[in-house]
């Protein structure tokens, strides 16, 4: 992922560290897990067993993008934005496993509902099942559109996913849930100042994903004359709309996502 001027070690700690905004927020680390990289000597899994036992964090969880494994990401919830700024201001506790985890790129999420402005108060993933794949959509959007979306609370665009519970056998089915997420800080891509947006998707399978964007279509009525269009692959489709809301582009990765407690109860 670009580096960004607000993402440097903990200086994303936005909007301040005296002024918490109410609800859960989540904490993304983006970390060099490259062979020779500091976090590649270090048991980094007991670190996190250490942020996971102070109070106010509610879970962890982490994988290595299957297209940058020499990337880790680690999600960490925290209960309110007061029980992470607590954290990161006493080295009472967890000390060794700030110094370790907190050398690289940190993201803060404040993750909203599909319609934009409005939080909810889930965590991101909940309870992963690592047999299942995560696509990750990173989507840059101009600083001012997206500033004059919120105003307006436009809906966020997401892959179609209608279907009875009995027809699961559906390709539509394939998708199991989609989280969308405002990522702090901005970024400048392809020349334009961007703040970005994230969509978690979860897939039955890497067979699912690849059967739903490729059978998956929808029929859409044009705005003019009220008429239907030919039917899309729904996948077109959520890219036009991304794009109708100014999408500058975007990034994908896959990935594994595990919760930290599972990972150490099945190594003992």
């Amino acid at each position: 992922m670009p580096t960004t001027r607000s993402q440097a070690k903990l200086s994303d700690t936005s909007p301040t560290l005296n002024q918490a905004v109410p609800g859960p927020m989540i904490e993304w680390l983006d970390l060099d897990f490259s062979e020779t990289s500091l976090i590649k000597s270090t048991n980094w899994r007991d670190c996190l067993n250490e942020i996971q036992a102070v109070e106010g964090c509610s879970s962890i969880t982490f994988a290595c993008p299957l297209e940058t494994p020499n990337r880790l990401w680690i999600i960490i919830q925290w209960l309110s934005e007061t029980h992470r700024n607590n954290f990161h201001r006493t080295d009472l506790f967890a000390h060794n496993a700030k110094t370790t985890l907190y050398s690289d790129i940190v993201y803060s999420i404040y993750r909203v509902d599909y319609s934009i402005g409005k939080m909810i108060s889930a965590g991101f993933p909940f309870s992963p099942d690592p047999r299942q794949i995560h696509e990750v959509w990173m989507v840059y959007f101009p600083v001012y559109t997206l500033d004059a979306e919120k105003k307006q609370e436009l809906q966020l665009p997401t892959l179609l996913n209608f279907y009875e519970r009995d027809e699961e056998s559906n390709p539509m089915a394939g998708i199991v849930s989609q989280d969308i997420a405002w990522l702090s800080g901005e970024t400048n891509y392809q020349g334009v100042q961007c703040q970005r947006l994230v969509w978690f998707m979860e897939w039955k399978s890497e067979e699912a994903e690849e059967l739903y964007k490729s059978t998956v279509r929808w029929v859409r009525e044009d705005e003019g004359n009220g008429k239907s269009r030919k039917p899309q692959l729904t996948l077109d489709m959520f890219i036009e709309d991304l794009k109708s809301h100014g999408m500058v582009g975007y990034e994908t990765w896959h990935a594994h996502f595990e919760d930290i407690r599972d990972a150490l109860d099945s190594a003992r």
